[in-house]
This record gives C-alpha cells, structure tokens and sequence, in this order.
C-alpha cells in the first residue's frame, strides 16, 4: 500500500527517497495542523512563513543561496520583527539556508536518508571535510569563550559569540564551501556579485553627480532606495564591495567570448574602479592598487610594454580623479578621522596591555571605549575597533590573535597551494588566482575596517574555498 503512495506522491523520487519525503511531509502536515488548532494566528502565519522557506530552500537550495549572495553587502536591509529586534536578510536567508543544507545532509541519499538512520550510533566518526579548518577555528573559539572571564560585560560577549563568531563560520564558511558543488554554479555567483557591483557603482555615481552629500567637495556615498539606507551611510562600504567585484570582473571578461558582453564587462570595470575612487576611501584605496598591481603583474607581465601603453593613458585620464581625493584627504575633516582612529587605536593597546593573555573580552571593545569620557568629550558616540588586528588584541589578547589569524592563515594558504598545484594553460589557474587577489584585497581592506566578522568580507572568502574545493575534486577530470 505504501509502495504505491509512494510512486503517487513522488513519481520521479528514488524509493529510498520517496519513503524519506514521504514520513517528513506526513510529520510536516501534523505539525502545522497541531499549531494552526491551538496557536495564536501570529505564531501560526510565522511558523507556516519559516516552514515554507525552508521547503523552498530544501527543493532549490541554489536558488537560496544565489538570494543570499545577492543581498550579501546590504547590513541595513533588515526584517523587523518586533520589540527592537531586527535581523539583516543576508543573515535571515543564510540561516535559512543553512538549515536546509543540513536536513538535505541528513535525510536525502545517498548519503543521508535511510543509510544515514541505519548507521546512527554504530561508531561511525563524522567527517570534518565538510567543515574547511574547524580545528583551527575551534581554538580561536575557545579563546573566546576563555576571554569571557575578563569581560565586565558578559551577556554582550556571550551574545557576540553566538552572532557574530560562530555565525560568520558556519554562514559564510562552511555554508558556501558545501552548496557551490559545480562550475555552473560557481560563475553564477560570480555574476551575481558583478551585478551587486554595478548596483553599487551607479548608486555611487547617483550620490557624485546629484551631490547627495553636501560641502565643495562630492564623494561617492551609499544613497537611500525608497527612503531605507540599505547598504549604510558610510563611503567605506561603497569601496568594500567593489574590493570584492573588481577582481572577479576579470574572470568574467577572460570567460568572456562574446564581444559585446566583453565591452559591457571592461567598460564596467571601469565604472567600478572609478567609483571606488570617488569615495575618497583611503582604504579603499590601498585595497585597490594591490589588486590591479597583482592582476597587471602576474597575468600581464608577459605583454607587459603593450600593457603600459594603455596603462598610462587610463592613468592619465583618471588623474585627476587623485588630485581631487588628495585635495580632500589633506581637509579638516580627514585629519579629524585620522586622529579618531588613533584615539581608537591607543584606547585599543591600552585594553590589550590590560588583559594580554586572552583579552578583555570579545566583543566588548564598543562598551569599553563607551567608558573613556575623554573619547565621548571629543568624538561622541563610541565606535568600533578601525582595523582587525587592533579589535582582536584587545578582545582576546595575544592567544586570540595568534589562533584567528592561523585559521585565516591555512585558508589562504590552502588557496596559493591549489593555485601552485594547478597546470599554467589551465583556465582554472585564472580562477584562483582571481580569488586569492579577492581575499587578500578584502584582507588588506579589514586591517582599516570595522566589517571583521560580517558577510561583507568572509562571504567572498568562503566562495573561495568551494572554488578550491571544486578543483580539488574535479581536476582529474578536466574541470573546464
């Protein structure tokens, strides 16, 4: 009888498949009916709402995750759910999708399902090749946790851990690293974060040429959609985006052979760095020219005298463009930034030669600068550590710094090994090295930066190990 429930149900399903899909939606129907009888009509609406994203993302698990890399550098586009809590959408999603790479892990053959039931408690180990440097990051964690025995703020520190270190991890590591399985998926993302970028440019290019921010001088800024600042007010988010996308934009043009679209490409890259320009980032800046300095030097360098023909002419018309930043960076109001983050940067070693060992506790660096009322005096509302290494020191002493930057430090790692490994006429040594620039890009970025344990920086690190990950498991057999 329920054999032929089965093939009704599930025509097209394998019959260990079918009997999985089948208990789970008869478990699935109990359930709602059970809170739709006795639960307020809210909690009914929300539990049908999550219920039917997770089978949504449990069917199209790409789909989930293309949703999620293209809400990923917009912090402030965010679901308010009541009581002053709201959560960003690249966050909700990732959640969403990480539950649903779990439950396919474990119920859908032929590695989860009936096999996955019957070897439940027989011994088996479980495999950490799903988890790229746990180990590592492990110990950064139980530092952490370490750390909460200095902070005079523990709840904040706790909550830290949960939302940010462990989230981070399991979101923006582990989730991208096991949901891009194929090359087709892989440059699907990719050119969902070039459109992200091209959003992002012709916002920066709306904000220079309607002067959104006023004054005699205009920089590219974030600009409200709809009266809601999705990707923030600040210049630095602008060029932390288009740190990410202007080294993926060449992968998309050597891909590229259709010429029109070649075109398309170049004159957007264009846009790109020009707008990165205009935001007058100094950070943006040095990221940057480290790029293209990596890109021209290793790709080029063979063409390097027809290269510098062109080269210098696009430095000649972009020269003005430096003239106009150098003149705002020697204002006021740049050297005011300045001694903030010197202020921030003293506040910092201070903490840190307080707590060497383990720190002052994660994720209290806000709170503690909130306490120096010579900072508030000056600069007002307290802010975050301006740069990784000083927000690590003092939060987790030396141990936390030594064991993050380890773990940072075998992933990057793990990507120049494979780029080594990878034969020089193989399309696939354009790739990594694209996604080794990228990461070392948003690296160098997050030294000057606040974004530390965000998608905005270790999304595209992750995206970069699955593409490791994929040449690891498909070079054999021609991944091209």
């Amino acid at each position: 009888m329920f054999s032929k429930l089965y093939k009704i149900l599930f025509p097209d399903e394998a019959p260990e498949r079918q009997k999985v899909l089948l208990v789970g939606s008869f478990v699935l129907v109990l359930f709602i009916t059970i809170v739709a009888v006795f639960a307020p009509w809210k909690i009914t609406v929300g539990v049908i709402a999550t219920i039917s994203a997770l089978l949504l993302f449990f069917r199209f698990i790409n789909f989930g995750f293309y949703l999620m890399v293209l809400v990923y550098p917009f912090m402030f586009l965010e679901l308010f759910i009541g009581r002053e809590i709201n959560i960003p959408y690249v966050d909700l999603i990732a959640m969403f999708v990480f539950v649903a790479w779990v439950l396919r892990s474990i119920f859908l053959p032929p590695h989860g399902g009936l096999k996955f039931l019957k070897e439940w408690g027989k011994g088996s180990k479980m495999s950490l090749e799903n988890f790229p440097g746990f180990l590592f990051f492990l110990f950064f964690l139980i530092i952490c946790l370490i750390s909460l025995v200095n902070s005079e703020y523990l709840a904040v520190s706790v909550k830290y851990i949960f939302r940010y270190v462990i989230f981070f991890y399991l979101m923006f590591v582990v989730l991208p690293y096991n949901v891009i399985n194929s090359r087709k998926t892989l440059f699907r993302v990719f050119w969902i974060l070039f459109g992200v970028g091209l959003f992002v440019s012709f916002m920066g290019l709306w904000s220079v040429v309607f002067s959104v921010v006023g004054g005699p001088i205009r920089r590219a800024v974030p600009v409200e959609i709809f009266g809601v600042s999705i990707l923030g007010t600040n210049h630095n988010l602008i060029a932390e985006v288009l740190i990410t996308v202007v080294p993926i934009c060449f992968i998309l043009i050597w891909e590229t052979n259709r010429i029109w679209l070649k075109k398309f490409l170049i004159v957007s890259l264009l846009l790109m760095i020009t707008i990165n320009i205009l935001t007058l980032s100094r950070t943006g800046w040095i990221a940057l020219t480290f790029e293209l300095f990596a890109i021209f030097l290793i790709k080029y360098r063979s063409n390097i005298k027809n290269y510098f023909k062109l080269s210098s002419i696009v430095a000649i018309i972009i020269l003005p463009l430096f003239i106009y930043g150098y003149v705002f960076l020697t204002s006021n109001l740049v050297k005011d930034s300045t001694e903030n983050r010197w202020q921030l940067l003293k506040i910092s070693l201070d903490i840190f030669y307080d707590y060497p060992i383990v720190g002052g506790g994660i994720g209290t660096f806000v709170e503690q600068v909130s306490q120096n009322k010579l900072y508030i005096y000056e600069y007002g509302r307290p802010t975050e550590a301006h740069g990784l290494v000083q927000k690590i020191l003092a939060e987790t002493g030396i141990l936390g710094f030594l064991s993050f930057f380890v773990f940072l430090g075998y992933i990057l790692l793990k990507i120049i090994k494979i780029y080594r490994k990878i034969p020089n006429e193989s399309p696939l040594k354009d790739v990594i090295f694209i996604m080794i620039v990228s990461s070392f890009g948003g690296c160098i970025f997050q030294f000057f930066q606040t974004s530390h344990f965000q998608s905005s920086f270790w999304l595209p690190i992750g995206i970069a190990l699955a593409a490791v990950r994929l040449v690891e498991e498909n070079f054999s057999n021609n991944f091209n």
